[in-house]
């Protein structure tokens, strides 16, 4: 984490929750509370009231929106250019960042600012947990519960993301000093860790949030409806899937136990997600005609998704980097080859369809990628949404996880189904399935080099050549610390 001496720190403090505040106010969305921002807002006034209390909540979902976060570089941008996922030759300006010259200072900025921006956050969660602590009263318990279990689940999914960005290969050395783990509001640095004990921190985490989200409305309405409960508040009985929901929660444990080695445990976590989707219908599968709607394609798969980020700039990412008008040393495209490979070949996938065309202007000949275009209902829920934790996902560990092959590849069958796939057949290799379905399913998303990482797989295919792969180990895997943090570590 950035030094700060105390003075600056406890007016950082002071002022971050006005910073929210003033940012979330210019933002029109019917799940936001209106604000009106004053120059100067003690702490103790911005949580006199309810209004203020979830306004400051509203802060931290703003906070992941970052451009340095979820908004961008963690989800359609650096991550995925790490994982090969585009097309970066010696003239593409990100090409330093998909050759993994870490070194170089364009790389080193980026990868310094998302580690700035995910501590940054992180203080703020700490912040807002504590000042819930420090207030009781302003609301009803069940209220608070809610409000610090996302909170809980949002600090422990920021630490997950910086090790498995920043950290050592897990499988491989997770005894290994990784990140520091912030749990209070403190105005000092604290040390690296050991990344399995970091990984012991982010499960004591999720346990606490999962206790307190066991109200949670998204266990009996879904999604979007509303409830009675919690007085019928529109703040915490709607829109739970653009929250840090119970079953958010459920697949962020699965997702970690599979990456600390615990396969039992993540097989466990991602059957309960998909047997409590089985019993009711909140998290249905989304149609053929709903994903390839010529007019409003639903190409997140909307309906699956557990969470789902806001972004009220997605549209103007879009066009920044996947626009066909960009220039060639600009444009986030793959090589088609490559795309093809990667669909085997099959345009009937619900995931290639709507997703990748040759665009009609840009003189572009290559597939383009449209998965965050806007549509034209603007009304959609499925706008302006970029997924975080989806059924798909917890098939797939399912699937790696099962003792049995036979179980794993009926995992897989039913998910190549809801894609428009044909069966695999019982002789399959397992893991090289799940790979393939990967490699397709979260294009955009941020999860594919981090899949790579976890498996420590020592080739990848080569994002910016027509064949071949490239040759990864820890030099690939392992981002370095930003020097700030070496240097008030040494």
């Amino acid at each position: 984490m950035y030094h700060f001496n105390t003075i600056i720190m406890n007016q950082y403090l002071n002022k971050i929750a006005l910073t929210i505040l003033i940012a979330f106010s210019a933002v029109s969305c019917s799940d936001f509370l209106d604000v009106v921002p004053q120059d100067k807002i003690l702490e103790s006034q911005i949580y006199e009231n309810e209004a203020g209390m979830q306004n400051v909540h509203n802060g931290l979902y703003l906070s992941l929106a970052n451009n340095n976060l979820y908004g961008q570089q963690l989800t359609m941008d650096a991550v995925e250019i790490l994982g090969q996922q585009y097309n970066m030759p010696s003239s593409h300006n990100k090409n330093k960042i998909a050759s993994y010259a870490y070194t170089e200072s364009s790389p080193k900025a980026l990868f310094s600012s998302i580690w700035q921006e995910a501590f940054k956050t992180i203080l703020y969660t700490n912040k807002f947990i504590e000042s819930i602590e420090e207030h009781p009263g302003i609301v009803s318990q069940d209220k608070a519960d809610l409000l610090k279990g996302e909170a809980l689940g949002i600090r422990a999914m920021l630490h997950f993301d910086m090790l498995r960005l920043y950290g050592p290969i897990y499988k491989v050395s997770p005894s290994v000093l990784a990140i520091p783990y912030y749990d209070k509001a403190i105005t000092t640095n604290q040390p690296l860790i050991p990344a399995q004990e970091v990984m012991t921190k982010i499960l004591a985490d999720l346990d606490a949030a999962l206790a307190l989200l066991h109200k949670d409305p998204v266990l009996t309405t879904g999604r979007f409806k509303a409830t009675s409960d919690f007085d019928a508040n529109p703040y915490y009985s709607m829109n739970r899937g653009n929250r840090m929901n119970y079953l958010a929660v459920k697949c962020l444990k699965a997702r970690v136990l599979l990456y600390s080695g615990d396969k039992a445990g993540a097989s466990a976590v991602a059957n309960e997600v998909i047997n409590f989707t089985k019993s009711n219908t909140f998290f249905p599968w989304t149609p053929f005609l709903e994903a390839t709607n010529a007019a409003n394609p639903d190409r997140t798969f909307s309906s699956e998704n557990f969470f789902a980020l806001s972004d009220y700039t997605l549209y103007t990412k879009q066009r920044d980097l996947f626009d066909s008008n960009l220039k060639d040393s600009q444009i986030y495209a793959p090589v088609l080859s490559r795309l093809t490979a990667v669909f085997e070949s099959n345009d009937n996938d619900y995931r290639s369809l709507p997703s990748w065309k040759v665009p009609v202007v840009g003189g572009k000949t290559q597939k383009t990628f449209f998965k965050y275009e806007d549509v034209d209902e603007k009304k959609s829920l499925f706008r302006l949404q970029i997924p975080m934790f989806k059924l798909s996902e917890m098939y797939l560990i399912a699937a790696e996880t099962a003792p049995v092959p036979a179980d794993g590849i009926t995992f897989l069958n039913t998910l190549r189904f809801n894609r428009g796939l044909t069966n695999l057949g019982a002789a399959v290799n397992v893991t090289t399935e799940v790979t393939k379905e990967y490699k397709k399913e979260f294009i955009g998303e941020g999860q594919l080099f981090f899949y790579y990482k976890r498996q420590n797989s020592v080739t990848i295919p080569n994002g910016s050549a027509t064949s071949g792969n490239l040759t990864m180990g820890a030099a690939q895997y392992v981002v370095p610390l930003p020097d700030a943090e070496i240097n008030f570590q040494n």
